[in-house]
């Protein structure tokens, strides 16, 4: 065993799969066996770093996605909407969901609200799960500002991929919104880290994001359920996560731990900003009065036979009215 500098006390590490405290000089965990992520032995902790074995980061961002979902839930019981089921346009796009209408400006600050917006229960739970499973190795790696960071800028980001190729490359009028991107972001964070480091865990994280994107994605849509995922995101996300993992790996500079807290303060006031401004939207009153119109207008069960005219889809008629406008996709999911 190698011996640190004389009188310098060694750091002790936890691990990320059981949280067994371990010594500063362990390559792997004493209790399970599993490789610690860590700094180079007696490195002196950067100053104003704030340390990712709190996961202060992810219980920032977790809190808020719970919050917004609560609120969900809170106004979809007050309009007598099930709980359990898919709401109607207006209840994700009140409370920041993307809407992308080809030919019609967007509402930016939706790229951001949509990464906290979910569009069911099993939607919500699945995202949280994976994060708080990924988190517990990449924020305490990466420290809780720089995570911070990653985790919002892969999430704009990744929709920022969706909206380009919803509005250029397959045109269509998409409503869509869940952290599935900032989560596949985490994913990418870790895989660009481990890369860098030449740890060979990277072929099995590279391995599992290949996995989920075409079995949660390519599969799911392929399949025609009613369920669409928005592979953009997840591959943009994913990409984006890579590019940073890569870029925080590098050779540490402590000079700019407190540039990376003032981004990590600015990223959450983001975040709180884009969610305040989709509340005060009128998108989202316009397909509530839209909702409403339809259920008022939709014929009992007896007058199908020979309807008048089809039911419209809110979406649809928010789109601009042109000939050749696309339809009206069912709610991506990310």
């Amino acid at each position: 065993m190698t011996a640190g500098p004389t009188g310098e006390r060694r750091r002790s590490l936890h691990c990320a799969r059981c949280g067994a405290l371990n010594g500063g000089d362990f390559s792997s965990c004493i209790r399970c066996g599993a490789p610690l992520l860590a700094p180079p032995p007696y490195a002196a902790p950067a100053r104003g770093r704030l340390d990712g074995r709190s996961l202060l980061a992810t219980k920032i961002l977790g809190g808020l996605t719970a919050f917004v979902f609560v609120g969900q839930l809170v106004a979809a019981h007050s309009r007598d909407l099930g709980l359990l089921s898919a709401w109607d346009a207006s209840s994700y796009l009140r409370f920041g969901a993307l809407l992308l209408v080809p030919g019609a400006p967007f509402e930016p600050f939706r790229l951001l609200s949509a990464v906290f917006v979910h569009m069911g229960v099993l939607h919500f739970g699945m995202n949280m799960v994976t994060l708080g499973m990924l988190a517990r190795a990449a924020e305490p790696a990466v420290g809780s500002a720089r995570f911070a960071i990653a985790y919002v800028l892969t999430g704009l980001l990744g929709f920022g991929a969706s909206a380009a190729w919803n509005l250029f490359v397959q045109p269509e009028v998409v409503c869509t919104a869940g952290a599935s991107g900032a989560v596949f972001g985490v994913m990418g964070l870790l895989l660009g880290w481990l890369l860098r480091r030449r740890d060979p865990r990277w072929k099995d994280l590279a391995l599992q994001a290949v996995f989920y994107i075409v079995l949660f994605g390519f599969v799911v849509n392929a399949s025609n359920t009613g369920v669409r995922i928005n592979n953009a995101a997840h591959i943009g996300g994913l990409a984006s996560g890579a590019l940073l993992g890569l870029s925080y790996a590098g050779p540490a500079r402590g000079r700019y731990e407190r540039v990376m807290n003032v981004g990590a303060l600015a990223s959450v006031i983001a975040c709180l900003a884009a969610l305040a401004l989709a509340q005060r939207s009128p998108v989202w009153r316009a397909a509530e009065s839209l909702d409403g119109i339809s259920r008022l207008e939709a014929p009992g069960r007896e007058g199908r036979v020979q309807p008048e005219r089809p039911q419209a889809d809110p979406l649809e008629a928010l789109a601009p009215r042109s000939a050749g406008s696309p339809a009206t996709g069912a709610p991506g999911a990310t």
